[in-house]
């Protein structure tokens, strides 16, 4: 059994069994429609937020890169800077991955959709 029919058989169970098939889609592609639309409304100002505190917070570690004293703490700079350009590329990516998944998820609902009934 696939997700999208476990949602319909959950919203035929809550409907008390009067729903058909096509109308548990249709409310299931309905809801989650409007869960996507509003996580990609929120996902634009957490790029944005997460953007700004990576440039702060590597703009931190390189005046502690410049300040450091001994070759040890200079290189624990460099490393802790790197780590952190690389943690921050990786969130940038992957919230940017959710965005183009949340404003492209009304073709794959529809392809599915369209694929549960036909069967």
């Amino acid at each position: 059994m696939d997700f999208y029919s476990l949602g319909i058989g959950i919203m035929n169970l809550l409907s008390g069994g009067s729903l058909t098939p096509s109308d548990a889609a249709s409310d299931l592609t309905n809801i989650a429609n409007t869960i996507f639309q509003y996580a990609s409304y929120i996902l634009i100002p957490i790029m944005i937020v997460v953007g700004v505190a990576g440039i702060f917070y590597s703009i931190y570690l390189g005046v502690n890169l410049a300040k450091a004293d001994s070759a040890d703490k200079r290189q624990e700079a460099k490393s802790r800077m790197v780590n952190a350009i690389i943690g921050f590329v990786v969130i940038f990516v992957l919230v940017l991955l959710m965005y183009l998944f949340c404003s492209h998820v009304d073709a794959l609902f529809g392809w599915t959709k369209n694929q549960t009934l036909s069967s």
